[in-house]
């Protein structure tokens, strides 16, 4: 996903960038961006979707106990693959992190 954000300098003149927060879109998506509307967006641009088509789904952030939650792997259910935590703090930009269908 491309950044349409500028690179922000940090040399006291300007501000940092905000940071990446986790969001659940809907029931079974968990993207990291900014805002909840860049959370709608993620969907929207991976699933080549026209602007406003998630504007109708919930968009809730994601709690600190959802974050350190284990995921384990689908196909065997012993393996933990990672947190949200985890996959937020990789992210440099928003991105799908996660989802259940």
């Amino acid at each position: 996903m491309e950044n349409q954000t500028e690179a922000f300098e940090l040399n006291g003149t300007q501000p940092a960038p905000p940071p990446l927060l986790a969001f659940m879109v809907g029931d079974c998506d968990w993207v990291s961006a900014v805002d909840e509307a860049g959370a709608r967006k993620v969907l929207e641009e991976m699933n080549g979707e026209e602007p406003g088509a998630y504007d109708d789904w919930e968009v809730e952030l994601v709690s600190d106990e959802q974050l350190d939650k284990p995921w384990c792997d689908e196909d065997d259910r012993s393996k933990i693959v990672g947190t949200l935590r985890e996959w937020l703090s990789a992210a440099t930009e928003p991105a799908y992190l996660a989802g259940t269908e």
